[in-house]
């Protein structure tokens, strides 16, 4: 009698592959919701970070009655570009002092391009044998390295049209679109955003890039890479985040003064 229980309360073969079956199909509807649940918190933090990005550069701009913004003003200068300027605006004397090989500057790196991605194996030199550093991708942060000490890794991009930078301020086909006083820089003119390098200068002509993976190259391309789905989130100078609706929405912000959008359906960009 004892026995005959025991084998009614036992499992059959057909039963276990039948509770496995249900284990199986509520992970595979769970798991895509608990994926979009990190990647939205992703979002959030990043956004954060170039909130508090845009706030240093206002203060900045406040400290120094609005004048224009010296990302690097000769070649004398030996700090680390434009957070080296803001370090001390952002709240924590450690980004003053941790722009160097082996430090992270945590407000500077996207949760979804984080320090711990960067590889020099597989990500592209920046200038002659990576003389400047390291070009970032869309789930890698950029690397700027300097022979003299000075290293940061980064997962954000400036306009740089609305800061100085004397290497390309007089370059033909640029100082013309150069926004020369903070106060005259609209408030829907992009500050930063999810870029791939420390610094760009996007022109309504740019081209489509040829993927959104991000890698080497200028204008547009830097900011035009899928790092939260087919989106990035910017920063703008009325100080109010937002993420891009879809990638080509980036052609129609206003990124410099003379800003000229391309017409409407032409940018096309790869579906991966």
């Amino acid at each position: 009698m004892r026995l005959e229980q025991r084998r009614n309360s036992a499992f059959t073969l057909i039963e276990l592959l039948v509770v496995i079956a249900i284990i199986a199909l509520l992970l595979s509807i769970v798991m895509p919701a608990l994926r979009k649940v990190k990647e939205q918190a992703r979002k959030v933090v990043c956004a954060a970070n170039l909130s508090q990005t845009g706030k240093a550069l206002e203060t900045y701009e406040m400290t120094y009655d609005y004048k224009r913004f010296e990302m690097r003003k000769n070649g004398s200068e030996t700090d680390a570009y434009w957070w080296g300027k803001l370090a001390p605006f952002f709240g924590n004397t450690h980004y003053e002092t941790d722009i160097k090989k082996g430090k992270v500057i945590d407000v500077l790196m996207c949760p979804s391009a984080p320090a711990s991605k960067f590889d020099l194996a597989v990500q592209v030199p920046a200038g002659p044998g990576g003389a400047t550093g390291t070009w970032g991708a869309a789930d890698r942060p950029w690397e700027w390295d300097r022979t003299d000490g000075i290293s940061t890794l980064g997962s954000y991009t400036i306009n740089a049209w609305v800061g100085h930078d004397y290497l390309y301020d007089a370059a033909v086909g640029r100082q013309e679109y150069m926004y020369r006083n903070w106060l005259d820089v609209p408030p829907t003119v992009p500050l930063f955003g999810c870029g791939t390098w420390t610094a760009s200068w996007p022109m309504g002509t740019d081209l489509a890039p040829t993927d959104l993976q991000g890698g080497a190259g200028g204008g547009m391309v830097q900011f035009c890479i899928a790092r939260h789905g087919r989106a990035v989130n910017l920063i703008f100078k009325d100080l109010h985040a937002e993420s891009t609706k879809q990638l080509e929405d980036l052609w129609y912000y206003r990124w410099h003064k003379d800003y000229q959008q391309p017409p409407i359906g032409t940018i096309v960009l790869p579906s991966e």
